[in-house]
Formats: structure tokens, sequence, C-alpha cells
């Protein structure tokens, strides 16, 4: 689950019809669809103390790193994934009809038996296997997270280490990371991250061991989304394993549109994915004056606020980080987003309302028909499925690419990824026990589950084609497209950055600011704390 949105959770009666395998009971992966739930405040700059030792690197532990090179990380690479084939539909549908109620049920499940996955060679050989439990630190109740049981599961199957969860409410999970860390405690052994928060700065910290040498080859990322190697690596090291993922995507009423006369041309190009801005542009002009708007945005929300904008600036053609490093959020593509979001609230092309709105306005606003189209991620697709006929009154589909007057028109989103990094702090046969564990969150197995079973979106390529083949998830191929045009960025205090263009970004919209102002406020705020 993605770590802003996990304390309100979607429907999951809907994803039983639509996302679970073989009709088991699946939980869905949340992202940014229900009711207001932020990432807590309060924990120093991006959630960590910063009171750590800020050399900037981790892997101080020479024990462990030289028993990490030691494993045969590069031999077999394929062992982690599998096909339709290798792995048949109906073993990949053997969960437990208790999926939620721990990890013995998955243990005892074919689920897990019949799994393809393979140990990393070498383990047995290793300071990893004198060890008998790890405790992992989890964002919130294990009871939503049914896939990462049958990780614990198959972690366990593989090598006979128990996982001890250590499950933590999501608005207390920072600041916990953030004191263990800093107090130089050994447990948890591995915990959750939000990759574009608080990965920085806790690598800054040297609070989290590099994991390089589970990467040496390039080639070993190929089967991933490419944001995971960009969302994972920072500062020339790769600190994580993956958790959830989550992502843009933009949700549509054929039905409205076509009833408000618009063009079948228009509403076709919104469906396959061919559509721009100046598409969406004639839908909001369509519905002007009417009690419907054909789009809208959240202007009253730390986190989505600024969520809502990036996608925007992002179609534009921006970029934060420039060649050089510099962090800019004051650039063209930045103020062409940012009027564009003033503009259509002065036409009066989305309700004035916006500037009252945060993280679930949007969709219950999809739902309940005041909006023919809204950007929110991908865990809409269920309820909208358990609400609307699919294709003839809902299609999800992918970005727009930028306006024509665009500084650069590009089709592209934005992702919300998690990673699980491992404590410097723990002892170095555990840190190699827990990087057992993070070879079976890349399994394909690990990803199917999350994907079809829990409702998350999936780090691993090949199972959105995989599941659109066996109609084990709906809309597979353009929630698998959608996520291929996704894009991360990593900065140094991303946390306190952001909250700070958040601020000026909500400032604009609702006229208490000038755009210009309100970006060059917040890139003096940037450039004072980064030194730049």
């Amino acid at each position: 689950m993605s770590f802003d949105d996990m304390a309100d959770r979607v429907d999951r009666r809907a994803l039983l019809k639509y996302l679970s395998v073989g009709g088991a009971a699946a939980l869905a992966g949340c992202s940014d669809s229900g009711s207001e739930s932020e990432t807590p405040a309060g924990t120093g700059e991006d959630g960590g103390s910063g009171s750590g030792g800020g050399g900037g690197g981790g892997g101080s532990d020479t024990e462990f790193q030289s028993a990490l090179s030691g494993l045969g990380w590069g031999e077999n690479p394929d062992r982690r994934m599998s096909s339709l084939d290798e792995w048949p539909i109906e073993q990949r549908q053997q969960v437990p009809d208790n999926a939620t109620e721990g990890v013995d049920p998955w243990l005892n499940s074919g689920a897990i038996a019949d799994s393809p996955y393979e140990p990393v060679p070498g383990w047995e050989d290793s300071i990893a296997s004198e060890v008998d439990t790890i405790q992992i630190l989890n964002f919130g109740g294990l009871e939503f997270d049914p896939a990462t049981l049958a990780t614990y599961a198959l972690f366990e199957d593989r090598y006979g280490i128990e996982v001890d969860p250590l499950a933590i409410p999501v608005d207390q999970a920072i600041p916990r990371e953030a004191a263990f860390l800093s107090s130089g405690s050994e447990t948890p052994v591995a915990f959750g991250i939000v990759l574009s928060d608080t990965l920085t700065t806790f690598a800054a910290d040297s609070y989290l061991e590099s994991l390089n040498p589970m990467w040496p080859d390039d080639s070993m990322w190929e089967p991933y989304q490419p944001l995971m190697q960009q969302s994972f690596n920072y500062s020339g090291n790769t600190y994580v394993g993956p958790n959830t993922l989550e992502g843009s995507m933009v949700h549509a009423r054929p039905d409205l549109m076509r009833e408000q006369g618009i063009d079948d041309s228009v509403v076709s190009a919104i469906a396959d994915g061919s559509y721009t801005w100046d598409d969406i542009e004639t839908v909001m002009q369509a519905f002007e004056g009417t009690d419907v708007y054909g789009w809208a945005y959240r202007g009253a929300s730390r986190v989505y606020t600024y969520r809502d904008w990036k996608k925007m600036f992002y179609q534009a053609g921006g970029s934060i980080v420039q060649d050089d490093g510099r962090v800019q959020f004051n650039s063209d593509a930045a103020l062409f987003a940012l009027e564009k979001m003033i503009d259509y609230l002065d036409q009066g092309w989305v309700p004035e309302s916006v500037v009252n709105f945060g993280q679930g306005d949007l969709a219950d606003g999809f739902l309940s028909g005041q909006f023919a189209m809204v950007p929110v991620f991908g865990d809409l697709v269920p309820r909208a499925l358990d609400q609307f006929e699919p294709d003839e009154q809902y299609v999800p589909t992918v970005s727009p690419e930028g306006w024509s007057d665009a500084p650069n028109p590009t089709r592209a989103g934005i992702a919300s990824p998690n990673g699980v990094g491992i404590n410097v702090n723990a002892p170095p046969e555990k840190k190699l026990a827990a990087t057992l564990y993070l070879d079976a969150r890349l399994s394909y197995t690990n990803a199917w589950y999350e994907y079809t079973f829990e409702g998350n979106q999936s780090y691993v390529q090949q199972v959105y084609d995989d599941a659109a083949q066996a109609n084990a998830a709906a809309y597979s191929s353009i929630r698998g497209r959608a996520m291929s045009l996704n894009k991360v960025e990593q900065f140094p205090q991303a946390r306190a950055l952001k909250e700070r263009v958040s601020q000026e970004l909500q400032a604009a919209i609702a006229g208490q600011k000038e755009p210009a102002a309100a970006l060059d406020a917040a890139q003096s705020f940037t450039d004072t704390v980064l030194g730049q």
C-alpha cells in the first residue's frame, strides 16, 4: 500500500469480483482515491530526525558487506521470475481462504508450495543460515496486506527464517523509524521506506545499508519497471528492495461525454490513451454551465495538491532535478502548469470547491457522477467497476500528453513507490537474512499477489501481460502501460521541500499570491535549504 494513503481504504468487496485470484477475497492497495491521510510531520525535514551521523552512505558494516558480496546474486537471476507456462494459473489460484489471518494459512497453501521462486545461491553457507527470526516493520496492520503475508510465507518456506512483524500505525511509522534509527537500536532489522520522502534523509544520515552487491549486473533490472532503479538508488547506492507501488492513471466516463455531445473521436482517443490535454480542455468546455465538470484537482492538501500539480508539470515537459543536480521548482513548465490550474478555476471549468479538495474528493465526485474525468491512482478501478458498466460507462486510461502550447508536451505521470531498507545497526547475520527477504520481494510471485490479489501495481513488468492473458485483473494492459509512463525523481530534503511547494501552490490557487511569486518563494526556500 502507498504510505500516504493507507489509513483510509477502498471498498474491498469490489476487489472480490475484479481483482482477486480464483474468487478469493482481496484487499485493495490504497493510493489517492480514499479520504485524506497524509504522511506525518514533525519528525525532521522529511521524516528523519536529522540526528544521525551525516556521512551519506550506509554500508559501514564490513562483515555484512563481505557476506553480501559472497552470495550468488548474479547466478541464475531468472530464478525470481516465472511465466504462465511454468507456473500455471491453477496453481496461482491456490490461495488460502483465510489469507488475511497470518502467515500460516499461506505456508500451508499451494500458492506458496508451487511457486517457482528459488533461493539465493550460496545462502546456506553464509552467516544468514544462523538466523531463526528477523523483525520487519510494516506500515499498518497486516490484515490489510495479504500479499505481504504471502511473501513472509515464501521467505520462511524457502529459507526457514521466520518474520517477526512489527505493525506500526501509519501516522506513527516515520517518527518511530526515526527514533529507533537515531538511537542505534538493532531492531527492527528491516523497515518500510517512503521513497519519495524519507529515503534521501535516511541515506544521508547513514541509517541504511548499501545493497549494491545485490545488483552485480545492470541487466538484472530489466524485468522491472524503469522507475524501480530510479527510486531505489540515491547518491550512487542502492538502498532498498520493493514494497508497494502505485501511480498515475486517468478515469473517464464515456457515457457522460457522449451524452454531452462530445465528438466520438475525442472520446475514443481518451479511451485508447492517444489523447492530449487539448482533448481534456474540449471535455471541460463541453460541460461548462452544467452540473457535471469535465475535470478537477485537489487544491487543499499537502500531499495531493503537490501531486496534481506535478502530474501537469511533467506533462508540460518539466523536471525538478536538473542535469547539473540543481533542484528547481520555478521553471517555465512549473509556471505553465500552475497557471493552467488557476485558469481552469477562473473559467469555471473546475468547481470553485477545488480550493477545499483533499485526497478522496476526486474519487468520490467521480463515483457520484460529478466529474467526467479524474486523475487519481489505480485503486479507483475496482470501485468504479463495482458501480459502472465497463467500457460503456467507465474506462481507465493513461496520463494525457501535454498541451500543444506547453513548453515540451510530454505523456508522463507520477509514481508512488515504497521500499524496504535494512537497519545499519542490526547484527550482520540478521542484515544478510533481511537481504534474502528482499530477494523474495523481488520475485514474480510477490509481484503477482501484490497486483492480482491485493490490488497494488507491479514492479515486475511481465505481470501485467500475464494477468491480462489469464483474466486475473481488470484492465491489466492499460494499467501496465500507465505505470510504464510514470516518473520518479529523488532529491535531498524531499519532504520539507514538497511541503513548502504545496503551501505556495495552494496560496496561488486560492488567489492569495501571483503564481510566479508563489513558485519563486518555493525556489528561494529550496535554494536556502539545499545551499544551491
